[in-house]
């Protein structure tokens, strides 16, 4: 594997009847193994972006690939393509299919044709890795939110892709649910799995991601680590995305304690900050 998994050149995306390009001359690389965030204002593109990867929308330019291998939107091709990209919608009820639990995490492993043993295995393996047993059998229409999407994010990894794009992973989710699901992409990340994950959640961006993409009507604007990515967005006021909470308050101390210490990147380590100044 080289060290970027995917890549965008010159992509170019318009919907039916649509007067403008969705994305226009999109070009980036998304590192491999890394926790990358993909941020922008609404209608910049992300979702867009999302269905392209998947091989869902068929660019009319530029190329897409994936370890250095162009997407081409044969059956065979994409069949294998999907195997090794994994797709999570913002709305878990879009992407949900079968009645159960264990029904839909062995939808997608039964379309692969895989053994009978190996679908049971792969569902069992599963159902524990993201605490689902329990819940096995019970119908769909009967789980919470956060269950269900837990169940969409387990029936994407029971096909062991390499890159996992989530839409809006912590909307609609209390603040437990939010801290379980990311424990569990944390877990997930650890695994060696690549994760992109679109969100407006800029506090959730900057503790939790390596790397950072920007995108601004429909075109990248930004892609690096994630603190020299908002030391630039600090730098354009004209892009009114906002910046993080701790960010902001880091601003508000005194230049001479910002450059004796690391600038923080959760609430405890700039407790440990402030408890020294106090």
């Amino acid at each position: 594997m080289s060290d970027y998994l995917l890549e965008m050149q010159g992509v170019e995306y318009t919907y039916p009847m649509a007067e403008q390009a969705a994305v226009k001359n999109l070009s980036f690389r998304l590192p491999s193994g890394r926790k990358t965030a993909l941020i922008g204002q609404n209608g910049c593109g992300k979702s867009t972006l999302f269905l392209l990867a998947d091989g869902l929308c068929r660019p009319q330019q530029g190329v897409i690939l994936l370890d250095g291998v162009t997407l081409k939107f044969d059956r065979q091709t994409l069949n294998r393509w999907r195997q090794r990209v994994g797709l999570v919608f913002q709305d878990p009820e879009q992407q949900l299919v079968a009645p159960t639990v264990e029904s839909d995490i062995s939808y997608g492993l039964c379309n692969q044709n895989l053994p009978e043993q190996e679908v049971a295995d792969r569902v069992r393996r599963t159902l524990a890795d993201f605490q689902l047993t329990e819940l096995a059998r019970r119908p769909l229409h009967h789980l919470s939110l956060g269950q269900k999407k837990r169940v969409s994010i387990a029936g994407v990894m029971a096909l062991r892709p390499d890159l996992v794009l989530l839409d809006e992973p912590t909307a609609y989710l209390d603040p437990v649910q939010t801290r379980n699901l990311l424990t569990e992409l944390d877990n997930i990340a650890r695994s060696g799995t690549t994760l992109l994950i679109a969100t407006h959640d800029l506090d959730f961006v900057y503790q939790w991601a390596e790397w950072v993409l920007v995108m601004n009507n429909g075109s990248l604007l930004l892609e690096g680590e994630t603190l020299a990515v908002f030391e630039q967005l600090q730098l354009l006021p004209s892009f009114e995305i906002g910046m993080p909470l701790i960010w902001q308050i880091w601003q508000t101390l005194p230049a001479k304690v910002r450059d004796d210490h690391q600038v923080p990147r959760s609430i405890a380590e700039l407790a440990v900050i402030t408890n020294l100044l106090a």
